[in-house]
């Protein structure tokens, strides 16, 4: 497991400086694990290099709340968030989690989406051609790469306008739903 440690961040950044601490617990660490850390690296990166850029405050609340969301392995909401930053008694006001949300979601970390009838959810963005696969009943979110949707978007070109990104939403079951939904006998219209 890692933890996040940052330490004298109020002073370091008050000498205009960066200082992101990892304390790394090695008690077994799979290739999965190892790979997942080099992507929490570049994702706290490009949000430090987004606030740099957009001359936002670096401040220590922006970061922890990172931090937290970069613990998530599905979709949550900003309760969701919120919640687990009381439960690791760190207390940030609700304003500055939906403020710092808002900067992760325009520095391209987070998507968000909603599901009919539940909070807004936000997942965390590892590419720039994502495809979110979205259970309609549970709310589960499974991030897959398409090589050939890709392909395609890559290909078009529309004109007066530049594509950086694209993010698409495929609403469906989940397999678990698919499978309670048969064994139940009810029909997908009756979800």
């Amino acid at each position: 497991p890692m933890i996040s440690v940052y330490l004298l961040l109020d002073f370091l950044l008050s000498l205009n400086l960066i200082f992101v601490a990892f304390l790394i617990t090695f008690v077994s660490i799979e290739s999965s694990a190892m790979g997942e850390m080099l992507n929490n690296s570049a994702i706290i990166k490009k949000f430090n290099d987004f606030l740099e850029a957009g001359h936002y405050r670096k401040t220590p609340e922006r970061f922890a709340i990172l931090d937290r969301v970069l613990t998530f392995p599905r979709a949550f909401t900003i309760d969701d968030l919120a919640l687990k930053l009381e439960a690791d008694a760190y207390h940030v006001s609700r304003a500055t989690v939906y403020n710092s949300v808002e900067l992760l979601l325009k520095a391209g970390v987070l998507r968000r989406f909603h599901l009919d009838g539940m909070s807004m959810q936000y997942v965390r963005v590892n590419s720039t051609q994502c495809t979110h696969l979205i259970c309609t009943v549970c709310g589960k979110v499974k991030n897959v790469k398409d090589p050939n949707l890709a392909a395609f978007m890559n290909a078009r070109k529309y004109n007066a306008f530049t594509t950086s990104h694209y993010s698409l939403c495929v609403y469906g079951l989940c397999n678990a739903c698919a499978r309670k939904l048969k064994k139940s006998g009810r029909k997908k219209s009756q979800l």
